[in-house]
């Protein structure tokens, strides 16, 4: 993989593009924040729609087994999920799933070379179920594509020390999050997740400093709507009350 090479943080978001991957864990014991999951990914979605640029989207759920619902779709082509298309069951094929959205990405990747490439990995549990992809593979291909490709992983785990899972994954220092496995956690911590996307691509550049990610600061960036964004960005925003 050749190392990456972009202006991107020289042009406008709007003329930028972005692959967010999101590898969404619907194992059996996600069943108990189900539609937390379903309704705080959905809010997610619909915040990253409304952002400004070229993004497309992967979205891989998986079990036991994996269930590709998009690869690189223009975002607003994807449909919000529903208790259909995300029906708990199975066990953590956590490997298989980084793996082959890794390699679906990295096709996408080499013929169309978009400026960002995300990925937010979602689970509750442990690895138990990958027969293709061990801890071993995932790690030298993560470290691989972040020091030649500029891509950047978040890991988000419940029922585990996610920050030990996310360096023994070969993930750069702050980018994960522990998240309580809870309805009120799992809407949470997708909508912190949603801001830090929005910042991540706000700011242009295919890689953010370490500690970056989940600070207040970063955070309060992506947390403000977009044309408030664009207005405070042009210094035409409305003066806060008290100035």
């Amino acid at each position: 993989m050749k190392a990456h090479d972009s202006n991107a943080p020289g042009r406008r978001q709007e003329e930028r593009s972005i692959l967010i991957n999101f590898v969404l864990d619907k194992s059996g014991s996600m069943d108990v924040i189900r539609a937390a999951t379903i309704s705080g990914f959905n809010e997610f979605l619909g915040d990253q729609q409304r952002e400004g640029g070229d993004a497309r989207m992967t979205l891989t759920l998986f079990d036991t087994h994996l269930t590709p619902l998009a690869a690189a779709v223009p975002i607003r082509e994807i449909a919000p999920l529903d208790l259909k298309t995300f029906e708990p069951g199975g066990m953590t094929a956590l490997y298989d799933a980084i793996g082959h959205t890794m390699t679906m990405t990295d096709d996408f990747y080499a013929e169309h070379k978009p400026d960002q490439v995300l990925f937010v990995i979602m689970t509750d549990g442990a690895e138990n179920a990958s027969r293709e992809f061990d801890r071993a593979r995932i790690f030298s291909m993560i470290e691989d594509r972040q020091k030649l490709a500029g891509y950047e992983f978040l890991y988000l785990g419940a029922n585990q020390d996610s920050y030990t899972i996310g360096h023994e994954l070969g993930l750069r220092d702050g980018r994960t999050l522990d998240y309580a496995h809870t309805e009120v956690g799992a809407r949470e911590t997708m909508q912190r997740v949603s801001h830090n996307v929005s910042a991540y691509r706000r700011q242009g550049a295919a890689q953010v400093e370490d500690g970056a990610f989940f600070s207040e600061e970063f955070e309060a960036s992506g947390a403000r709507e977009y044309e408030e964004h664009k207005k405070a960005s042009r210094g035409d925003a409305e003066p806060a009350a008290g100035e």
